[in-house]
């Protein structure tokens, strides 16, 4: 049963997956799938309230990922048919994409910021000499 206090750890999870690099939508979308179990693209429109065309662009960022299971809805109706999305493990396992992408990410900058460091020694002169007043 949804509760305030959860209503308030998901969005700060929410807001922390952002900064670690997940779309906004993406991260919406998995979130109400743990949340709301296996829905379809009109329930995920009207939960997370996003449009259409965000939420399957959503749900392809996550296929890719290989987090989501999808099947068609059983239930026949006109146009094109429905799918039934649902995460495909747990969410700890399902954030982990997201965290190992902000894990190597944060590995670059600080490649980066030692090769940043090595290139300004190589610029600095070798013997620093005393500042003298002519």
């Amino acid at each position: 049963m949804p509760t305030e206090a959860n209503d308030g750890i998901e969005f700060s999870l929410r807001r922390k997956l952002i900064e670690l690099g997940a779309n906004e939508n993406t991260a919406s979308v998995l979130l109400c799938l743990h949340h709301h179990g296996a829905s379809t693209s009109k329930d995920l429109q009207n939960h997370c309230h996003i449009r259409q065309p965000d939420v399957s662009m959503a749900i392809s960022e996550l296929r890719e990922m290989n987090l989501v299971h999808f099947a068609p809805k059983s239930e026949s109706s006109r146009g094109r048919p429905a799918h039934i999305y649902r995460l495909r493990m747990s969410l700890e396992q399902s954030i982990q994409p997201f965290v190992n992408l902000a894990k190597k990410r944060a590995k670059e900058i600080v490649d980066d910021i030692e090769s940043v460091r090595e290139l300004v020694s190589s610029l600095e002169p070798k013997q620093k000499n005393a500042f003298t007043a002519v």
